[in-house]
């Protein structure tokens, strides 16, 4: 087992052609030239002895039928962002999930993950995101077809959702769902003993 505490700096190579299918967005010509072109370099979620960046490489292309000339954006870097996408919901998670401050959110960031960034930028992340990833996790809570669910895991322990329950007399966790007359689904969890 190496454990060397020399940190690794990685780079994600993102090339036009992974979010760009040449062709203009206003008329659809693929009569293009290359104006010029650059890297962003983006933070990632990096690992403990891994500092993570992402490269995405931008053209700025003249369009020869259209007249004129456009930059590209990728749909999961837009052009001002800092941080990847993977650090904010991290955050997010972190903050929702785990009930922990902006101020250790960044302090986990920057010791576990080589990611350094201001507590006031993951306060801002938690104010401007909140609504859309609340609205996000809910969707998860939804149950497409929980009528069919038979046995549940949760942390690794099978809890039996159907009257037959097998199990020593001790305190079980018992899971069951509920069809409201909304059309909804109701999730109770309960511990008894058998």
């Amino acid at each position: 087992m190496n454990f060397e505490t020399v940190i690794k700096t990685t780079y994600l190579d993102i090339p036009v052609e992974d979010y760009f299918d040449g062709v203009c967005y206003k008329c659809g010509s693929e009569l293009l030239k290359i104006r010029s072109n650059y890297k962003r370099v983006i933070p990632d979620l990096g690992a403990p002895r891994e500092k993570r960046f992402i490269h995405i490489k931008i053209n700025y292309f003249k369009c020869e039928s259209y007249g004129r000339s456009f930059s590209l954006k990728h749909p999961d870097y837009p052009p001002k962002s800092e941080y990847s996408p993977l650090i904010i919901i991290y955050a997010l998670e972190r903050y929702y999930r785990d009930n922990i401050s902006g101020k250790k959110i960044a302090n986990v960031l920057k010791n576990s993950h080589n990611v350094d960034i201001s507590i006031d930028t993951v306060n801002s992340w938690i104010k401007r995101y909140s609504k859309k990833y609340l609205a996000s996790i809910e969707s998860e809570k939804t149950l497409k077809n929980p009528e069919s669910i038979k046995v549940v895991t949760i942390d690794g322990t099978f809890t039996s959702t159907s009257r037959d329950v097998i199990g020593k007399k001790k305190l079980v966790a018992l899971l069951s769902v509920t069809r409201e007359k909304s059309g909804t689904y109701l999730i109770t969890w309960s511990e008894k003993k058998i």
